[in-house]
């Protein structure tokens, strides 16, 4: 055998027993730790998985809480700061102006608790123009502090100068903080009324006209005989004679105005819902307009 075959072959086994060696060195050596080390870097691996999933959700949650404070803060609705009634009465007192004004009568029951609020009760009645209360309940449902109108009653008026009155009444609860609140916003701001309401929805247009029960004088069945002054004379439906002055009252309605040039005088009366104007001259006939 050549030398140099033969010194190739040797290099290869040393090399071979060099290899060999160095692997089972290796595997008996450090497969264990091999073993650990692998398991550790899975464990960290999913650790890191689930703490980047956590980013994530913070990052969702930091923004949705975000989100909430920002629509908490800006919330057109606030609770009342505490459970006294003078707090509910000097807010409604304060909404209960201008064209919103109605004679109001206040009632106030006991607070119902809850853990973190509680509710006031109330109950108001009164009388006003129906615009006007039409624009006061506008205002509660509107202002900032949250009060509820639980139930509303309204009665029309039938005298002919309260047409566009009603009489009324309100049951409403409002609600006030209770339990550990971080923030309150301290100015509970009231709405602007909803302006001018023209029709009285409550009111009937056409209602069965009350018979004369008082025997009042039907001016319609009357005739004017003299004027003095501020004062007329008239002969009634009976034939009995009748001294009138301004605003006295006559069947359906009253004595509106004399008018000693024109000699005439001018009734308004009330036709079942309906505004009507009567006059009564010395020619003894009557002009309905």
């Amino acid at each position: 055998m050549k030398y140099s075959i033969r010194n190739t072959i040797i290099l290869l086994l040393t090399l071979i027993i060099m290899v060999g060696g160095g692997w089972l060195y290796i595997h008996n050596r450090f497969d264990e730790e091999i073993a650990t080390t692998q398991t550790t870097l899975n464990e960290k691996r999913a650790e890191l998985e689930e703490v980047q999933n956590l980013a994530n959700q913070f990052s969702s949650a930091q923004a949705n809480y975000n989100e909430v404070i920002f629509t908490r803060m800006n919330h057109p609705k606030e609770l009342f700061a505490s459970h006294s009634s003078s707090n509910l009465y000097d807010y409604l007192q304060e909404i209960n102006e201008d064209i919103s004004f109605t004679e109001l009568n206040y009632s106030f029951s006991d607070s119902v608790l809850n853990e973190d609020h509680g509710v006031i009760n109330a109950t108001l009645n009164g009388e006003g123009n129906y615009s006007n209360l039409t624009n006061f309940l506008y205002r509660i449902e509107y202002s900032r502090p949250i009060i509820q109108i639980r139930a509303l009653q309204l009665n029309n008026i039938e005298e002919l100068e309260s047409l566009n009155r009603v009489t009324f009444e309100i049951n409403l609860s409002a609600y006030y903080r209770r339990g550990n609140w971080t923030s309150y916003r301290a100015e509970l701001n009231t709405s602007s009324p909803l302006g001018s309401i023209q029709y009285n929805p409550y009111y009937p247009l056409i209602r069965p006209i009350p018979p004369n029960e008082e025997n009042l004088p039907n001016v319609e069945a009357s005739r004017l005989i003299a004027l003095t002054g501020r004062t007329a004379h008239i002969i009634d439906q009976t034939g009995v004679l009748k001294r009138l002055t301004i605003g006295d009252r006559v069947y359906l309605g009253r004595l509106s105005n004399i008018n000693l040039d024109a000699r005439e005088v001018i009734f308004q009366l009330n036709r079942g819902g309906i505004a009507d104007t009567v006059t009564l001259t010395f020619s003894q006939s009557q002009d309905n307009s």
